[in-house]
């Protein structure tokens, strides 16, 4: 498969939607100690997910969002708010250490919690926009 030329334009308001998300990211991060429990990740994480899921309703209900919606709000700023690799590293020091139960505590609240907030924000916006 050949890749799509990508317009210059998009890729700026990818970087810019980036560029925010991960600013974001941090700031939100500050207040939370980096030796306990992930908190900062785990909120963004949280955020994120209802923040992707409501753009991607918003798009889809409305035949014509601005053309730089998608690429700014969801893959770069969603994708530069949230942290996949920031969670990953953290389960891996927790079996590191032997912290069975807060890598498990941490992976269940990761992954059930994102579920069931892209779950009830569907729900609770998936006619709002018809």
């Amino acid at each position: 498969m050949a890749l799509k030329r990508i317009s210059p334009r998009v890729i700026a308001v990818v970087s810019a939607g980036g560029i925010v998300g991960s600013l974001a990211r941090w700031l939100i991060s500050l207040p939370f100690s980096q030796k306990g429990f992930p908190w900062g990740t785990l909120i963004v994480n949280y955020g994120g997910s209802v923040i992707l899921m409501v753009i991607l309703l918003y798009v889809r209900d409305h035949k014509s969002p601005k053309w730089w919606w998608r690429p700014a709000l969801g893959a770069g700023f969603c994708g530069g708010f949230t942290t996949y690799s920031a969670f990953a590293l953290k389960v891996d020091q927790y079996f590191a250490h032997a912290q069975y139960s807060s890598a498990i505590a941490y992976t269940v609240a990761s992954l059930l919690g994102t579920y069931l907030l892209v779950v009830v924000t569907h729900e609770a916006l998936k006619n709002r926009w018809v």
